[in-house]
C-alpha cells in the first residue's frame, strides 16, 4: 500500500467513525425524547444486551434495575446521614437546655465551673476541659492559679484575635494555646475547641482538648459551643457581681 492509499484508507476510517458517532448521538436523542419507547416496543428488550463487568451480558431491564437499586441505596445512605445529624442536633439542644437549668440553679462560681466542665466532658467527649478566667487581682491569682490567670500575661496574646472577634475556634490549635490551656497534658492534645467568655468585657476562655486529631476540626459547626459560651459568660458575670 502506497502513501496515497494509506491516507485515503485513514480518511475512510475517520469518516466511518464520525458517521457512527452521529448515528449514536441521533439514537441517544431519540431515546431521550421517547423514554417510553421500550414500553411500546417490548420486543426490543430481547435484542438489547449491556455488557456486564464480569464479562457476561445482562438484559437492559436487569441493568436498569441494578442502577435503580444503587440509586435507592444512595438515597437511603443520605437519609441515614440526615437522621444522624438530626439526632445529634436534638441531643445538643437537650444538653444546652439542661445546662441553662443547671446554671440558673448554681449557688456560686464553683458550681458554675463544675457544671460547665462536667457537661462539656460528658456530652462532647472531650478528654480535657478547662476554664481560665482573667483577673488582675493578686489575691485571686495566688489562691486559685488553676482558674485565674493574669490578663496581662504574654501567653494571652495567643488568643487576642478570637477574643476581639468573640469567635469560637476549632482545630489543631497552636503549641502556645495548648500549653496555656492544658499545661502538662498539652502534648497529648491533638485537637482543640476554644470558646471565648465575653460579657461586656473579656472574662476568660473555655478550652476543650481531645487526643483524637479529628474530634475538633476546623470544618465543624460551632453554634452550640458559641451558645454555651454565651450562657456561661452570663452565669459567671452574675456570680462575680454578688
Amino acid at each position: 500500500m502506497n502513501k496515497t492509499e494509506a491516507i485515503k484508507e485513514n480518511k475512510d476510517i475517520s469518516t466511518e467513525r464520525e458517521q457512527q458517532l452521529a448515528n449514536e448521538l441521533q439514537l441517544i436523542s431519540l431515546l431521550r425524547d421517547n423514554p417510553d419507547v421500550l414500553q411500546r416496543h417490548p420486543e426490543l428488550l430481547a435484542s438489547l444486551d449491556v455488557p456486564h463487568k464480569a464479562g457476561s451480558a445482562v438484559s437492559l431491564i436487569e441493568r436498569q434495575v441494578t442502577v435503580l437499586r444503587q440509586q435507592g441505596e444512595d438515597k437511603d445512605s443520605r437519609l441515614r446521614q440526615l437522621m444522624g445529624v438530626a439526632r445529634d442536633n436534638e441531643r445538643l439542644a437537650n444538653s444546652r437546655h439542661q445546662l441553662s437549668l443547671n446554671l440558673l440553679a448554681a449557688r456560686d462560681l464553683d458550681d458554675v465551673i463544675s457544671t460547665v466542665l462536667d457537661l462539656l466532658q460528658n456530652d462532647l467527649a472531650a478528654d480535657h476541659a478547662v476554664i481560665k478566667l482573667f483577673s488582675s487581682d493578686a489575691a485571686l491569682l495566688e489562691q486559685s492559679p488553676d482558674l485565674y490567670v493574669d490578663e496581662k500575661e504574654p501567653a494571652v496574646a495567643a488568643f487576642r484575635t478570637m477574643l476581639q472577634e468573640n469567635n469560637t475556634v476549632c482545630g489543631r490549635g497552636t503549641a502556645e494555646q495548648k500549653a496555656f490551656l492544658f499545661s502538662d497534658a498539652s502534648d497529648n492534645v491533638a485537637s482543640v475547641a476554644i470558646i471565648p467568655l465575653i460579657a461586656g468585657a473579656n472574662l476568660g476562655l473555655i478550652g476543650l482538648g481531645a487526643n483524637d486529631s479529628k474530634r475538633f476540626n476546623s470544618s465543624m459547626g460551632t453554634d452550640f459551643l458559641s451558645h454555651v459560651g454565651e450562657l456561661v459568660s452570663a452565669a459567671i458575670t452574675v456570680q462575680l457581681e454578688k
